[in-house]
């Protein structure tokens, strides 16, 4: 058994309560203001514009009907706006309805965002010198934002294209908001000994408010610390924002930031390719040149070999023509020298004599050339042109 719960006299619906808050809001005390702040979020739709204006600590929906054709305040810049609190009941929801908007100068975050850059550039972090350049091919990319987003599917879309190869390695942080810029300063701290190439720090575009987080002192500082390049990818194409000034290269948008970071894989492939085969060919024509000028060098050699051999041929041809007419002509000489000598020897010969009728005589085998050699009864041999005769010593008369 249920006991049900009895609404008490006193309360009231919702309706009568959003109708309680209108009233009071829209009093007398709450109409005629003049409210200073900047504006965020900036938007029309049709006639009407809409937006938040904000300080450093609160903000408020606010909107100005039939806005067209009157001042239409950008994103950052400060304002003065004169009108009433209202409240829609129907939604409970409170804004400020704006009847004029008076431009202020700057918003209040730009003019701080403004002395820090000044402060920092002051300093040196933001000078060309403090710049690591990006790695030609890197191996591996860390990229630092919000799983949650866009960003990190264009970011990873967009370098798969172009490179199969490179690890991409994502660390999800918060990208807005209170400790945001702390946290990526964090993480920034600790990725920096891990060896990555080349870090990504991405998110996508925003308010000044958004963005907030990447004009931070202790992040910039964090960027500016570390020794693996970093490549800034904060907002759209015309956000600039503190970290894209300490990077050491600022990209437009995170996929304008893949890009950067991802050499073509498939171009560098063919041009290796292109590089390989050109090679070869090279490398044929050298050798065809190098067999042709061996093959021509081998022929002249020959030649050359031939021509030295047929020269010593020659040479030495006629030098044995020359030695065999030299010969001839000692020989011949010769000849006649003997031929003079044997004619003297023939003149001289004993038996050219004999042959005119004189005889050799021996006596104990020793030629008689005195009869005092002799004696009786020796017997001698008498040799003649014709023959020999022998004979006994019968008396010797000397002279």
């Amino acid at each position: 058994m249920t006991t049900e719960t009895r609404i008490s006299e006193k309360a009231i619906s919702v309706t009568e309560l959003n109708a309680t808050l209108k009233a009071c809001l829209e009093a007398p005390l709450f109409r005629g203001l003049e409210v200073f702040g900047e504006v965020s979020g900036a938007k029309m739709s049709g006639a009407h514009f809409y937006f938040t204006l904000k300080d450093k600590e609160s903000q408020i929906p606010c909107v100005k009907f039939g806005a067209a054709g009157s001042y239409i305040p950008k994103d950052g810049e400060s304002v003065i706006l004169r009108g009433s609190v209202n409240f829609w009941t129907k939604g409970g929801r409170l804004t400020f309805a704006a009847t004029t908007i008076t431009p202020a100068g700057k918003g209040l975050l730009a003019l701080e965002f403004e002395r820090l850059k000044a402060k920092l550039l002051a300093e040196g972090l933001f000078d060309e010198k403090h710049k690591i350049p990006i790695p030609k091919y890197p191996k591996n990319v860390l990229v630092v934002t919000s799983k949650t987003g866009a960003v990190i599917r264009d970011i990873v879309t967009t370098i798969r294209r172009k490179n199969p190869v490179i690890d991409i390695v994502v660390r999800d942080v918060r990208v807005q908001g209170e400790g945001a810029a702390h946290e990526i300063a964090g993480v920034l701290k600790r990725v920096d000994a891990l060896g990555f190439d080349v870090v990504i720090l991405a998110r996508g575009g925003g308010s000044l408010e958004d963005l907030a987080p990447f004009y931070d002192e202790e992040l910039v500082r964090a960027v500016f610390g570390m020794k693996t390049p970093v490549v800034s990818a904060v907002g759209h194409e015309t956000d600039v924002s503190l970290a894209d000034f300490v990077a050491d290269a600022r990209a437009a948008t995170p996929t304008a930031a893949a890009e950067l970071v991802a050499y073509d894989y498939y171009a560098l492939v063919d041009s290796v390719r292109g590089f390989a085969e050109e090679l070869k060919r090279r490398t044929a024509r050298r050798f065809e040149r190098a067999v042709m000028r061996t093959r021509v060098a081998g022929e002249a050699l020959g030649r050359r070999i031939v021509s030295f051999h047929t020269a010593r041929e020659n040479k030495v041809r006629a030098l044995a023509l020359r030695m065999s007419t030299l010969a001839g002509y000692k020989v011949k000489e010769a000849e006649g020298k003997v031929t003079a000598l044997s004619g003297k020897l023939d003149a001289l010969s004993p038996l050219k004599v004999l042959s005119r009728g004189y005889f050799a005589l021996q006596a104990a085998g020793k030629s008689v050339t005195s009869v005092r050699s002799l004696k009786k009864g020796d017997v001698l041999r008498a040799r003649g042109a014709d023959g020999e005769i022998e004979a006994e010593v019968i008396r010797v008369t000397e002279k």
